[in-house]
């Protein structure tokens, strides 16, 4: 792809944990600042739960980058261990000691020794473990011990662990009631907003060196917001399809239909995935009655031209997608915001679009 023709310098919507474009989201701040102050008072085990794609990779690179000089990370991103030695092995591994061939004993005594002198010569030692809902309660329990390895001025090792939500019913294990006593901070990420959706994909392209208001067309960042649902991950993938939709066409911008396209192809339609609803905006109070308000004149001012005009008759929305293939976005009455796949959308109730009229209770809109 020829970035400079979208007025990039690289790839905006990276699918591997990328620091430098980092959004600071307010679930993410949020639980950014609760571990970096169990870091600074030395307290026990931090927890960060959150579903796949919400960020957890990124906001645990995040935290390893501003760690204080006197901290030596560990982050281990394969958390599928077979048993206790393949854990302490993996530690000494990123620490760059020797592990091979060291039996489970050997190997826990290399680790605590190593930790207990950058701690006599005023370092510590942060464990990260990325994935960590694939720990069993006795590599769980091996980290607690770990935990407890401490000085006469302070914590020598502190462990903070990164899990999807189910990690929290391991937790509940009566074996690890030790572990739970030992727990100082549990936070859960959250999806972004809409808003923040928005900002997020703006910040991106603006990272890459674009500008957003020149490379999101009109209606483009409600579009793909709303598809992801706030989950980062999703809004990445959903937006990187549009982008090589918009550039296949010879675009020099992602525009609605690439966008609604790319929307279509990932399953991301509330018709089609549940899990992925788009939310619809709900017209006010106010918005509604003023919407009414200028119905009304229409009519009046029609009557007063061309003499009574037919009833108003309000076609039921029917339960299907017509497949057309040039986006509009319209605002169905008394209702949530719509996105209708088709043609501009004609104000005769029985028809939609300048020339087709619905065809059977098959059709609908999206």
């Amino acid at each position: 792809m020829n970035y400079a023709r979208f007025g990039l310098h690289r790839w905006p919507f990276r699918h591997t944990p990328d620091t430098d474009a980092y959004y600071p989201a307010s679930s993410h701040e949020h639980a950014l600042s609760r571990l970096e102050q169990l870091i600074q008072q030395e307290g026990g085990i931090g927890v960060v739960l959150g579903p796949p794609g919400i960020g957890k990779s990124i906001l645990s690179r995040r935290l390893l980058e501003n760690l204080e000089e006197n901290i030596r990370p560990v982050l281990l991103t394969n958390s599928h261990f077979e048993n206790r030695a393949a854990l302490l092995k993996a530690i000494l591994f990123d620490l760059g000691l020797p592990y091979e061939g060291k039996p489970e004993q050997d190997a826990r005594l290399a680790v605590t020794e190593n930790c207990l002198n950058a701690f006599r010569e005023g370092g510590k030692t942060l464990i990260v473990v990325d994935e960590a809902q694939n720990l069993n309660p006795d590599l769980l329990e091996e980290l607690r011990l770990l935990g407890n390895l401490e000085g006469r001025d302070g914590k020598a090792v502190q462990v903070i662990l990164f899990a999807l939500p189910e990690f929290h019913e391991t937790l509940k294990s009566p074996k690890l009631v030790a572990f739970r006593q030992r727990l100082a901070v549990q936070v859960s990420l959250e999806p972004m907003s809409l808003e923040e959706s928005a900002d997020y994909l703006a910040h991106l392209v603006r990272c890459a060196g674009g500008n957003p208001d020149q490379f999101f067309g009109e209606d483009v960042l409600d579009i793909l917001s709303s598809a992801g649902n706030g989950n980062p991950r999703v809004l990445n993938q959903v937006s990187s399809l549009a982008l090589n939709l918009s550039d296949e066409n010879g675009s020099d911008f992602i525009d609605a239909e690439a966008a609604i396209e790319a929307v279509t192809q990932l399953g991301l339609d509330p018709h089609t995935d549940q899990d992925n609803l788009i939310i619809p905006r709900v017209p006010t109070a106010i918005e509604r009655e003023t919407q009414l308000s200028e119905e009304e004149e229409e009519i009046e001012s029609a009557d007063s031209q061309f003499g009574p005009v037919a009833e108003k008759k309000t076609l039921p929305l029917p339960p299907k997608t017509i497949p057309f293939s040039v986006p509009s976005v319209s605002i169905v009455e008394e209702g949530p915001q719509t996105f209708v796949y088709g043609d501009d959308v004609s104000n005769s109730p029985e028809q939609i679009g300048p020339h087709r009229t619905w065809q059977s209770p098959t059709d609908r809109v999206g």
